[in-house]
């Protein structure tokens, strides 16, 4: 059976297989997103978190450097009769394209860990509050780096998952990789074993930042914190946590 090789963010369909029922981050960028009204969504995909915000009743820019991600992102909307209501854009977070400010943005589900260096963050940090209004938010989420995650090992079967296939039949996916301490970047590998017997592997490298490192970046860059969480129902940072979630005004 041959493998191949892919990018994650040009496969679409299987993206929303493996995150399509993903939900504990849903309420608390809802949230947000109904008292803001106009939200800027950095990394939206195929819009999974901009459903949310978009039913909450906002207007919102989304923005992805992913064409055939913002593709389906598109089409969801769409076919929904719903398309007023976001704009996708192509863009980079490190370089965002001009805009009005907003009173919300948003880089949800992790989305930080495709940023590869502190001076990168730091970047990312100068173009949002450069579309942030005066007395806006900016709020993400990421993942605290687990130890006994980068014990696992690297070409195990971890996460044994099926789903229907796009094709037809039923897709067997797994996980494995590796983690370099060194760059601090954690190489996510997912396996796919189609229907028809084929294999695809799609590699995702991320960037880990242990709490102390990020939250020096923030008060580098100038933030003031309004909340700093380990969770999104507002449990307070820990030393058990594996979320960091925080909400930030300039």
């Amino acid at each position: 059976m041959a493998t191949y090789r892919d990018d994650f963010y040009r496969l679409p369909a299987l993206y929303d297989l493996e995150y399509a029922q993903h939900t504990e981050d849903l309420a608390f960028y809802g949230e947000l997103a109904q008292k803001a009204g106009r939200v800027l969504e950095l990394g939206a995909g195929t819009g999974r978190v901009t459903q949310t915000m978009v039913n909450a009743g906002a207007t919102v820019e989304a923005i992805d450097l992913s064409q055939p991600m913002l593709d389906r992102l598109s089409e969801r909307f769409a076919s929904q009769g719903q398309a007023h209501r976001v704009t996708a854009r192509l863009g980079s977070f490190i370089e965002l394209p001009q805009g009005p400010e907003m009173p919300l943005v948003v880089l949800p589900f992790n989305t930080i860990h495709h940023v590869y260096s502190g001076r990168d963050v730091l970047r990312v940090f100068e173009q949002v509050q450069a579309r942030l209004a005066p007395e806006g938010c900016f709020a993400m989420d990421m993942l605290i780096p687990d130890p006994a995650f980068f014990e696992r090992d690297p070409d195990g079967v971890h996460e044994l998952r099926h789903f229907p296939d796009p094709d037809g039949g039923t897709l067997k996916t797994w996980e494995n990789g590796w983690y370099d301490p060194i760059t601090q970047i954690n190489h996510v590998r997912y396996h796919y074993l189609r229907a028809n017997g084929a294999r695809q592997l799609v590699q995702v490298p991320m960037r880990m930042f242990y709490p102390a490192e990020f939250l020096d970046l923030v008060q580098q860059a100038g933030w003031k914190m309004l909340r700093c969480d380990s969770d999104f129902s507002g449990t307070p940072l820990a030393a058990d946590a594996h979320k960091l979630i925080l909400v930030l005004r300039k």
